[in-house]
């Protein structure tokens, strides 16, 4: 591994855990509970996959996949909310966001490519999101499992829009930064 690719996974990562904790400050909290939405408060929007998923466009899926764990993990520590299966489910999803979209734009490098990839990962994470809101989450909470149709799913293809967009507007302003490259250099 080199060690500039290392570098900015941990970048990629603090700014995942700086993003998280500035949006529970309260000008964003509001939007940080997107799901009462759904009648589903528990479910918490934050931007913390967008450096996953430029991470992941950058470094490849499998960095992808260890800046969303290692984010989740510190995310989770240092927010507290949610506990284990809090813990799981963001970093299921974050995983499955960022390896999906990375594996896709790995093979086609283009603004198409990007659409293709970062659509793909959202349908990934929805379903992987939807599959185990129902069998494990929502029984465990004591939820039933059905409520996971009525609000995860909308939940995770808006949050999955959202970031998809934020992703696609950023990636390539910011790819010189991320890939190390400057102008007039190879």
């Amino acid at each position: 591994m080199k060690t500039r690719a290392l570098v900015t996974a941990a970048l990629l990562i603090a700014v995942g855990v700086v993003l998280t904790l500035l949006w529970e400050i309260p000008p964003f909290s509001p939007f940080l509970t997107v799901g009462w939405m759904f009648g589903a408060p528990w479910l918490q929007f934050n931007p913390a996959d967008i450096p996953t998923l430029l991470g992941s466009f950058a470094l490849g899926p499998v960095f992808g996949g260890i800046i969303a764990i290692f984010r989740a993990g510190i995310t989770n520590f240092a927010v507290g909310s949610g506990g284990y299966i809090g813990f799981i489910m963001d970093a299921s999803s974050s995983v499955v966001l960022a390896v999906v979209a990375g594996a896709i734009y790995h093979f086609k490098r283009t603004r198409v490519g990007a659409v293709l990839a970062l659509l793909g990962g959202t349908i990934a994470m929805t379903i992987v999101s939807v599959a185990m809101n129902f069998f494990w989450a929502y029984p465990a909470f004591g939820l039933p499992a059905n409520l996971a149709f009525a609000t995860a799913l909308p939940f995770s293809l808006i949050k999955g829009v959202v970031n998809a967009v934020v992703v696609y507007l950023l990636y390539k302003p910011l790819s010189v930064i991320l890939h190390g490259k400057r102008e007039g250099r190879p």
